[in-house]
C-alpha cells in the first residue's frame, strides 16, 4: 500500500510537469462550452491583463461533477506507524468556489488497517492553480493484527495458536474528523490534479490519530454544447 501510494504521488508530479497542458495558452478550456462561450473571442495580441484572466479563470467549473481516483500516505506520530492507501469517490462543484466530494477509502501497513466512507467540503479560489481549505469525516472500520490465542488456525498449517501465529481481525468501528489544506490544478478544462494535507482525530485513543499526505486525479464528463 506504501509503495502504491509514494508511486502515485511520483506520478502526479510526473503529469503537472510533463503533462500535454500547454501553459502558454490562455484559453486552456476552449472544449468546455461554458468556457468556450464566455472566451469566444479572445484576447488580442498585446492585451496582457485579458490574457491573464483567460490562463487563470476557472469559474465555468460551476455545475460540474467527477469521478476522483487518488492515494495518500498517513503517518502516526503517537505509535509510530505509516500506512498507505487509496480513495475512490466523486466530487461535485455547487458553485466555482465551494465544492462537496464522497467516497470509500482503505489504507494499511503490516500491523493494522482500517477501511471506510470519507465525505467534506472544500472552499477554493475559482482559478485553474487553486489553493483550498476544507474539513471532513471519516467513518469506518478498523483491523489489527493479533498474537493472543484464539483457538484457530490462523495460517492454516494445521497447528493452532502456535508460537508466532497471527490473527487478523476488525477490532473497531471509528469516526474521525480532520482540517484539511491543498490545491488545484486544471490540466485540462475536465481533469483536475489535486494535493492535500489533513490531520485526523479519531474518536479512538491519541495513537489512532495521523498525518496525512495525498494526492488525487478528478475527471469530469464533458457536456453538451450550447446549441
Amino acid at each position: 500500500m506504501i509503495k502504491l501510494a509514494l508511486a502515485f504521488g511520483l506520478s502526479f508530479m510526473a503529469m503537472i510537469f510533463s503533462s500535454g497542458c500547454n501553459l502558454s495558452k490562455s484559453r486552456y478550456a476552449m472544449k468546455d462550452p461554458v468556457y468556450a462561450h464566455k472566451y469566444a473571442e479572445g484576447a488580442q495580441e498585446g492585451e496582457l491583463l485579458q490574457k491573464a484572466k483567460q490562463a487563470i479563470d476557472a469559474r465555468h467549473v460551476a455545475g460540474m461533477s467527477g469521478w476522483t481516483i487518488g492515494g495518500a500516505t498517513a503517518y502516526r506520530p503517537k505509535s509510530d506507524n505509516t500506512l498507505g492507501g487509496f480513495e475512490v469517490g466523486v466530487e461535485r462543484y455547487p458553485t466555482s468556489y465551494f465544492s462537496q466530494r464522497i467516497g470509500v477509502v482503505g489504507y494499511a501497513s503490516q500491523e493494522e488497517g482500517y477501511l471506510g466512507v470519507d465525505t467534506g467540503i472544500r472552499l477554493q479560489t475559482p482559478t485553474r492553480l487553486a489553493p483550498f481549505v476544507g474539513v471532513g469525516g471519516l467513518i469506518g472500520a478498523s483491523r489489527g493484527i493479533s498474537t493472543a490465542p484464539d483457538g484457530v488456525d490462523n495460517d492454516e498449517d494445521y497447528q493452532i495458536d502456535e508460537p508466532g501465529e497471527e490473527s487478523s481481525n476488525i477490532d473497531h468501528f471509528f469516526l474521525a474528523v480532520y482540517p484539511e489544506v491543498g490545491g488545484h490544478f486544471w490540466l485540462t478544462e475536465r481533469l483536475r490534479a489535486s494535493v492535500y494535507s489533513r490531520y485526523m482525530f479519531t474518536n479512538l485513543s491519541r495513537e489512532h490519530d495521523d498525518w496525512m499526505i495525498g494526492g488525487q486525479f478528478t475527471f469530469f464528463p464533458a457536456r453538451p454544447s450550447f446549441k
